[in-house]
Formats: C-alpha cells, sequence, structure tokens
C-alpha cells in the first residue's frame, strides 16, 4: 500500500513539473506575443496619427495611387502581338498592286513603314511598289514593342527591242517618213541624230534632207541595247545648166566636156520604191508576216531569202524561223535600187508555267463556332497565299427541312476576285448552320485547291454532325 502511494506520489511529482515547465513556457511565450502585439499596435497608432496629419491632397493622391496600384494588379495589360502581316501576291511586276495585311493585338500605337505612317489595328491596304520594297510593322504599347516585316518582290522584265523601222523607208527631199519603235523592260530610250529622249514605245515624224541612219539606244541600269533603222532620201537629178553662148557657137556641135543627154536620162529614170514593209514586223516562233511591197519604172524585181522575182506591186506570206532581213532590188537600164525590211522573231519564252498556288491557312470563324443570337453577320478571315492575286469563298447552308446542305440540292454561295483576306456577310433570316472553304488563284486564273469545310452555328446551340469539314 505504501509502495502504491509511494508510485502515486512520484507521478503526481513529475506531471506537477512537467506542467510548471509548460505553464512558464507559456507565460514566455505570451508575454513575447504581449510585446510584439503591442509593438504593432504602437506602430499601427503611429500610422494613423502620421496619416491624420497629412495635407488633405497627399491623402487624395495616395488614394488614388492606391486605387491605380489595384487595378494593375488586377486588370493587367495584355501584352502586345502580332498575329500576322503579309503581303499578297508578294511577287508583282511592275506597275501591279500587292495587298498588306496585318492584324495586331495589345498596342495602342501601329505604324507600317515605309511612307504609309499610322493604321489600325487589323486591316489591309494595297500597294504599288516600284521596286522590291521591305515592309515594316511596329507596335507599341505598355512601353513595349513588336516588330514584323514583309517583303514585296518587284521583278524586273528584259529588256528587249520589238521593233525599230521606218515607214516608208525611202522618200523623196521634203517628204516624211514615220519612225515606230516599241521597246520593253526599259528606263530609258534615245533616238539619234537629233531626237532625243522618248517613251518605251511611240511614233515620229522625221523628214530628213539626206539618207540618215537612225539609232535607237535603250538602257536599263547596266544593260544597254541598240537598234538602227536608215531612210533613203532619193536624191533628184540636177537640170542641165543652160549656158549663154554667142550665137555663132550654138551652131556649133556640143563641146566634149557637156553632159551628155544620155547620161542625164539615166539619172531621171531609175527604179522607185515606193513602199516596202513587213506586217507585223515582230512575229513569235512559228507564225507568219506578210511582205507587201509598191514599186515603179522598174523592169525586174526581185527579193532575197529565196523569194525571186515578183511583180512591181505585191504581197507575200513568210515564215521566218528567226529574225531575218530582207532586201528588195529593182532594176532598169538606168541602174538599180533597194530597199530592206527586218522581221523580227521572238524566242519561245523559257520561264515554267504558271504553278497551282497553296491552300490558304482559313482563321476564322473557327470550326465549330457559335455566334451569339446578337450577332447579325460574320466575318470570314483566312491567311496570305505567296504568289496569290485573289481568292474565292464558299459559303454553304444547311437546310433543316430537308437534312442536306445547300450545295448538296442545288447550290452554295461562291463569291470569287476577293483582293484581300476577309469576306464579310450577312446571316439568312432562319438559317442557323454554315460552312465555309476558301481557296486562292494565281496568275493567269490559275486556282489553287480549296480548303476544308469549317461549319459554325449563329445561334445557341452546337453545329449539327452534317455539318462535317471533308473538303471536297
Amino acid at each position: 500500500m505504501s509502495r502504491d502511494l509511494n508510485t502515486l506520489f512520484l507521478f503526481d511529482t513529475n506531471y506537477f513539473s512537467v506542467t510548471i515547465d509548460q505553464v512558464c513556457s507559456f507565460a514566455g511565450f505570451r508575454s513575447r506575443f504581449m510585446d510584439e502585439k503591442d509593438n504593432k499596435k504602437s506602430v499601427l497608432e503611429n500610422a494613423k496619427t502620421l496619416w491624420k496629419s497629412l495635407p488633405e491632397a497627399i491623402k487624395l493622391l495616395g488614394t488614388i495611387l492606391s486605387i491605380a496600384i489595384a487595378f494593375k494588379v488586377l486588370f493587367p495589360a495584355s501584352a502586345v502581338g502580332i498575329s500576322f502581316f503579309d503581303a499578297g501576291p508578294d511577287i508583282i511586276e511592275p506597275g501591279e498592286s500587292s495587298v498588306l495585311s496585318w492584324e495586331v493585338s495589345g498596342a495602342d500605337n501601329v505604324t507600317i513603314e515605309p511612307d504609309l505612317g499610322a493604321v489600325n489595328s487589323s486591316g489591309s491596304l494595297s500597294v504599288f511598289p516600284s521596286e522590291t520594297t521591305t515592309y515594316k510593322l511596329i507596335a507599341t504599347g505598355d512601353g513595349k514593342e513588336k516588330v514584323a516585316m514583309c517583303t514585296v518582290t518587284v521583278e524586273e522584265q528584259d529588256l528587249l527591242i520589238s521593233s525599230f523601222d521606218a515607214s516608208p523607208d525611202s522618200i523623196s527631199p521634203g517628204e516624211r517618213a514615220v519612225l515606230n519603235w516599241h521597246v520593253s523592260g526599259v528606263s530609258n530610250v534615245t533616238i539619234e541624230p537629233d531626237i532625243g529622249t522618248l517613251e518605251p514605245a511611240g511614233t515620229l515624224n522625221v523628214s530628213p534632207t539626206a539618207t540618215t541612219s537612225y539609232k535607237l539606244t535603250a538602257s536599263n541600269g547596266d544593260k544597254e541595247d541598240v537598234a538602227y533603222c536608215t531612210v533613203t532620201v532619193e536624191e533628184s537629178p540636177l537640170p542641165p545648166e543652160e549656158k549663154t553662148v554667142p550665137s555663132e557657137e550654138k551652131a556649133l556641135p556640143p563641146a566634149d566636156n557637156l553632159p551628155a543627154p544620155e547620161e542625164e536620162q539615166a539619172q531621171k529614170d531609175l527604179p522607185s520604191i515606193v513602199s516596202f514593209n513587213a506586217d507585223p514586223d515582230v512575229i513569235a516562233k512559228g507564225e507568219s508576216s506578210n511582205l507587201t511591197w509598191n514599186v515603179s519604172e522598174a523592169a525586174d524585181i526581185s527579193i532575197d531569202q529565196r523569194i525571186g522575182p515578183v511583180s512591181l506591186t505585191g504581197s507575200q506570206r513568210i515564215f521566218p524561223e528567226k529574225t531575218t532581213t530582207y532586201t528588195l532590188i529593182a532594176t532598169n537600164e538606168a541602174g538599180s535600187v533597194s530597199a530592206s525590211k527586218m522581221v523580227y522573231v521572238e524566242e519561245p519564252s523559257t520561264s515554267p508555267s504558271p504553278s497551282a498556288v497553296s491552300v490558304p491557312e482559313q482563321v476564322s470563324p473557327a470550326n465549330g463556332e457559335v455566334f451569339d443570337n446578337s450577332t447579325a453577320q460574320a466575318t470570314l478571315k483566312w491567311k496570305t497565299v505567296s504568289g496569290a492575286v485573289s481568292y474565292s469563298v464558299e459559303i454553304d447552308s444547311y437546310d433543316s427541312s430537308t437534312g442536306k446542305w445547300l450545295s448538296e440540292s442545288s447550290r452554295s454561295d461562291v463569291v470569287s476576285g476577293i483582293p484581300g483576306i476577309s469576306y464579310s456577310f450577312e446571316f439568312d433570316e432562319g438559317v442557323n448552320q454554315y460552312r465555309w472553304r476558301v481557296w486562292a488563284s494565281g496568275s493567269e486564273g490559275v486556282e489553287g485547291k480549296k480548303s476544308e469545310w469549317w461549319a459554325f452555328s449563329s445561334q445557341a446551340g452546337s453545329v449539327t454532325e452534317t455539318g462535317n469539314t471533308s473538303a471536297a
């Protein structure tokens, strides 16, 4: 019994010892806690006292700053982003246009260089660069900047003098001839002598007093080419000089130094080539031209290049395989005269046939997108395709009464010749389900493949299963 009491006493002593330690520890913690609480309370009271002592203007500024910081935290500004910046087509010939298209988000200011300046956050714009140009889109907002670039390449044409001739190429003094010329791929054309700089194609009246060879010079940068044509001025024979001689000498026979009458007559009776031309004078390989001529006072007339003798007037169909000069020679007892005409044969182009453009990438509305009941129209958007001249879209609607798409029973709406990368249309009354696809057209009207069908709805509810997206 005493052992039990001793055990109980020891237990109680131990328990008492532990309890005292815990109480002391708690008392120390409470003391520290109370001290910290008193300190925080003191700091808070000091802050309140300081705030009350501040002027009202500073209090208002502090309140506005606090609200601004809260808004900044709750509604952070969206980051500046450039979804796309493209040119279509990105390869053009001089004088043609390209369409720049872009879409930017989170920007306060959007500009395009060179020469375009400030623009909206999204849109399209036609440009007519005279040389290859790189356009730079700069989007800025919240102190940040994003940049995107796209290039429109302007292809240079090969320098070619298609024709340069005179009609007629033989005239009498005081008459006029017409110079004709046509040059492509050129920035500067001059004709000498005494004419100067001219347009790449045109006609000009000339009236030389003597036989003149005209030189056409075409240049484009480092490239240069020349061509010649000659206008022959036929000299009229001078009348014999009249000499006054004594009456007694008139009966004398003619002196040896006087011109012989037969020589004067021979000069006067030379053949005359009124005209000698080719129509057309520029042909493609495999095509033909027609030589025509008109000659007077000639006994024999012939044309080289295996044509042979011809009549005073006539025509001859020719099929030259390469650029060829034809010469007409007219002869009589007094002598011969000649005229030449060149027919240019253009070699077939070695450039490859235009290839089909790629399939445009659809952007919106996305496949399966649902528009709110308040929305009255939809804008179809897609990305630019390299080499595309225009785009076509097909808009199909679903007839719930027949359970078929309109294209399956009759035909859908197709809109062609769209220059940009978007098209807007209004929803039809009573029609809720639609689908659309797009394709591009390249040079010479070559159409690319069509995109897949993307279906969307104009009211709440999911798109029906009939709105599959398989491409036809």
